[in-house]
């Protein structure tokens, strides 16, 4: 008796201690009006953070990032793409679109004679779509699941997407860095923005890739990569410098180790959305496990860490306007402590499903919700951030595109 008495007493305060480390996700807009001088906006007293539209004629080139769209809509439209070709068509020659990573769900493109082929190149085609109906130069950079989601032969699998790509994309589209090699390609692009691009997930896979001294890569070392990053914002000169890659550098979703009382309680709905059972304790050793350095793809991991520490005392040293990326499904505007801003823009899509988010002292905009971001660049030389969702989440007739939030980043 004494026994079990112990153990309910034991089992009843790791429930109440899992339970304590959990918080509130945000299940609406959020936006810290407090983080924007008053410069950056306007007397409105909206609900949300907004500062005039800049008309066509004011804009002179203008960079769109989506995130994580590998699993879209097939039998119907995707709304998020439709407002995005629609958003990008105006003045084509001067708009570059982003996909930031993760462009085919679970696991890439797969070799021409795997049964999942024909899926994954659907997957991939919807959403190049999206850029040859705009006109738009499209960037797709590699995300963890384009690697295979860490499998042995991520490295052949982001071959199979690069030579996709190039054979469909009629000379628009194109993925970057190419061949599996870590980056950065530096695109200089019109008068205003230096783009430079990072495969991030060359840094954290844990199996074959091209590292030095066997590859063909510019940079194929974690040095080499950091050193040209460096150089690259250094000689930036007039232009504006966004890095792009698929990891973020700052969230505050589950990958920065937030988790709500769902995850500790209904661990398996990781696998199956549906797996409502309920292990109370045993459920917390998953956050437990991602928030201490076990799971590669979180910001915990000891090669995430490093990518992060050592990216961020480069662009404290040289800051860029915004480093971007996708890996967390939502949208979050958060400020360094420099003066440059992580944009986190993972919710490419409409299927993606209740992902924890809370908000930090430097969130500045966040929400868990399908869209993209876009930076206009202004002939007067001031730069202009807005988050666009579709009106309606998935594929209803007339879905029109709704600016929820936007700030002056210059």
């Amino acid at each position: 008796m004494i026994a079990h008495r112990r153990f309910f007493i034991a089992f009843v305060s790791l429930l109440v201690t899992s339970l304590s480390l959990c918080g509130c996700s945000i299940s609406s807009i959020y936006v810290d009006k407090s983080k924007l001088s008053a410069a950056r906006l306007d007397a409105r007293t909206d609900t949300l953070a907004t500062i005039d539209a800049a008309s066509d004629a004011e804009i002179l080139q203008s960079l769109f990032l989506i995130g994580d769209a590998g699993t879209p809509l097939l039998d119907t439209p995707e709304p998020v793409f439709e407002i995005l070709a629609a958003a990008a068509s105006v003045k084509p020659e001067q708009n570059t679109i982003v996909f930031l990573g993760d462009n085919i769900y679970p696991a890439g493109m797969p070799d021409s004679l795997h049964p999942a082929r024909t899926y994954a190149e659907a997957v991939i085609e919807a959403q190049m779509r999206a850029g040859l109906q705009s006109g738009a130069r499209t960037i797709f950079v590699p995300g963890n699941h384009d690697w295979g989601q860490d499998a042995a032969d991520g490295w052949q699998r982001i071959r199979a997407q690069a030579d996709f790509i190039r054979q469909k994309g009629n000379g628009k589209i194109s993925m970057l860095p190419a061949g599996g090699c870590p980056g950065p390609e530096v695109l200089d692009i019109g008068e205003r923005l230096r783009l430079i691009v990072l495969d991030t997930q060359w840094w954290l896979h844990p199996y074959a890739k091209p590292v030095h001294p066997a590859s063909d890569c510019t940079c194929d070392s974690k040095d080499e990569v950091i050193d040209s990053v460096a150089k690259a914002l250094r000689d930036a000169g007039s232009r504006a410098a966004v890095i792009v890659g698929h990891h973020p550098l700052a969230t505050h979703g589950e990958h920065g180790g937030f988790f709500t009382w769902k995850e500790h309680l209904f661990p398996l709905r990781v696998f199956a959305k549906w797996a409502w059972l309920p292990l109370p304790v045993i459920g917390s050793l998953y956050p437990f496990a991602r928030t201490h350095g076990f799971i590669r793809q979180d910001l915990s991991g000891a090669d995430y860490s490093d990518l992060k520490l050592r990216l961020d005392s480069v662009m404290t040293a040289h800051p860029p306007l915004a480093y971007s990326s996708g890996h967390e499904h939502t949208l979050q505007v958060l400020k360094s402590n420099s003066s440059y801003f992580y944009l986190v823009s993972g919710d490419g899509m409409a299927g993606h499903f209740d992902q924890p988010l809370t908000t930090g002292d430097d969130t500045v905009f966040a929400h868990e919700f399908p869209g993209f971001m876009r930076i206009d660049f202004l002939r007067t030389g001031r730069i202009r951030l807005s988050v666009v969702e579709p009106s309606s989440e998935r594929g209803a007739a007339n879905v029109k595109a709704v600016e929820v939030f936007s700030m002056w980043l210059k």
